[in-house]
């Protein structure tokens, strides 16, 4: 597929996204969040080219489905960890007719939501890992353009980029008429609320991609309102104290005339 870095961003931003919800999630919550988690995966081709190139049916073979298993580790190798895990989290969403994500995580904890959270961040998290890993890697072969396109092909799980077929730069000559220095101003406000949250890298990282996302459509020819809506809902996600919240709303206040 042909993809530009502002692209690239939205489809990171996305992901990001669903699996925080799914790793925070509650125990009630889990089964229809992890059906859109992987859901997502399978409809986006970036991301499913990449995991079916370390999926092998023999991996997952031999497995039963029995509620209150409790794995240590799901493989020896990266290949194997992906692999597995995927399967396994796509033999849930297909065969388990409970709607309780309490039945995959019961056994690794005595309370629901706490068995919930350690079999996130056992299982969940580490598969998260290595495709958000992956999509930062096509970031840095892309370089800092953010309107060159490359079309990918995943080679023994490692993007290969090439420029896309007729590719050009596309320079924007003007902006839709924003006021940039009050844009700027709410986004220091934010970054400058950011520092006193004690936030984790990956809502960080949330934070920047929203920021860059809005500031980089704001700033267009023409704004494409479904990413300023996904970069607000992905300010929106994050939990934080008044201060940081205050700063949010003020975005969402800015950025809302031109997502109507």
């Amino acid at each position: 597929m042909n993809i530009d870095k502002k692209k690239l961003k939205i489809i990171s931003l996305d992901f990001r996204t669903i699996a925080n919800r799914l790793i925070n999630c509650h125990w009630q919550t889990g089964m229809d969040l992890l059906r859109k988690f992987i859901s997502y995966i399978d409809t986006n081709e970036v991301i499913s080219d990449y995991v079916q190139s370390y999926v092998n049916p023999d991996d997952f073979k031999d497995y039963k489905y029995q509620s209150g298993i409790v794995y240590v580790s799901m493989g020896d190798s990266k290949q194997e960890e992906i692999s597995f895990t995927y399967q396994f989290l796509k033999y849930a969403v297909d065969n388990c007719k409970s709607d309780m994500y309490h039945d995959l995580a019961w056994g690794y904890a005595k309370e629901p939501n706490d068995a919930v959270k350690e079999f996130c961040t056992r299982i969940i998290l580490p598969f998260v890992n290595y495709i958000e890993g992956y999509l930062t890697e096509i970031g840095i072969q892309m370089g800092y353009d953010e309107n060159i396109q490359y079309t990918i092909n995943v080679i023994g799980g490692n993007p290969q980029l090439n420029l896309a077929s007729g590719n050009s730069k596309i320079v924007a000559t003007q902006n839709i008429g924003i006021d940039i220095k009050q844009l700027e101003n709410i986004i220091d406000e934010i970054r400058t609320a950011t520092n006193t949250e004690g936030l984790g890298n990956e809502e960080l990282e949330q934070i920047t991609d929203s920021l860059d996302a809005i500031k980089s459509e704001l700033t267009s020819l023409q704004p494409k309102k479904g990413i300023l809506r996904t970069a607000v809902k992905g300010l929106q996600a994050i939990n934080g104290s008044a201060q940081f919240l205050a700063a949010i709303a003020t975005m969402v206040q800015f950025v809302e005339p031109y997502i109507q």
